[in-house]
């Protein structure tokens, strides 16, 4: 079965999932687990984030290659489709009451209009689902802003609709301070390159808990995310973080996924 939408297709596959359609691409879903601990110090699964993964001919293609071919009208339009089966197929998944994790490029918009027509369809897309605004977190990447006025909208009128606010790979070049104090996320996550360089030695670590430490006493949620070594899980709870995620929990999986059945799910 396939869905029209405004920027391609949405097919159903015969695992039951959805992928989307765009010129000779497929879109698909894959999803990460996001890790709480129980109050027994046992990993609790609390989130999932859904990421792109592309494919051409079978074969899988650069995220990065393909958007660089598209324009930015087409970049809204795809940035949507992704959103929308990232919801479908996270529906999928029986985990209860995770939050799920989705991408805003706000550096795509030109205009408020556009930023109003794309959170309705989220509402729209969010609606038809299994999940609630509250349990969405739209998820702000860090490509640099040029119009703060039009990323306060886009916050704002999200906020208004009922959904959290993330703020992706804290410490990268154009996620600092500044966005922080201009976007007051509900959850802030923190760059996997600079965490990983914090961590090295004991002056970094240091710095690392004095952010993780101020951001939550801002009432933040914190997450410590590409982890890939086991050693880095041990000092991400050291450092204070509230969530956890990378490669040395799980790897991202295609939809559709179990991940209740995976790593179970302990009592709070």
């Amino acid at each position: 079965m396939a869905i029209a939408s405004d920027s391609g297709r949405i097919l159903l596959e015969e695992d039951g999932s959805c992928s989307g359609s765009f010129g000779p691409f497929v879109l698909r879903t894959a999803l990460q687990p996001i890790f709480g601990r129980s109050r027994a110090g046992q990993l609790k699964l609390r989130g999932i984030e859904g990421l792109l993964r592309l494919f051409q001919n079978g074969r899988p293609y650069s995220p990065a290659d393909f958007f660089a071919r598209i324009g930015g009208n087409q970049h809204i339009s795809v940035d949507a489709l992704c959103r929308q089966i990232h919801l479908v197929n996270a529906s999928l998944e029986p985990a209860e009451n995770v939050l799920l994790f989705l991408n805003f490029n706000p550096s795509l918009y030109q205009d408020n209009r556009q930023i109003a027509f794309q959170i309705n369809r989220l509402k729209t897309d969010v609606k038809a689902s299994r999940f609630s605004p509250s349990r969405i977190v739209c998820e702000m990447t860090e490509q640099q802003i040029t119009k703060p006025n039009r990323m306060v909208y886009l916050i704002d009128s999200l906020r208004e609709a009922g959904f959290k606010i993330a703020v992706d790979d804290y410490g990268a070049e154009s996620s600092d301070a500044r966005r922080v104090d201009l976007v007051r996320p509900d959850i802030i996550k923190l760059d996997a390159h600079w965490v990983a360089r914090l961590m090295d030695s004991q002056s970094g670590y240091a710095v690392l808990k004095d952010t993780v430490d101020r951001f939550r006493q801002d009432g933040a949620t914190v997450v410590l995310e590409g982890l890939e070594k086991s050693f880095q899980i041990e000092l991400a709870w050291g450092a204070g973080a509230d969530l956890v995620q990378g490669f040395a929990l799980a790897r991202p999986q295609i939809a559709p996924t179990n991940f209740t059945g995976l790593f179970g799910n302990p009592p709070a």
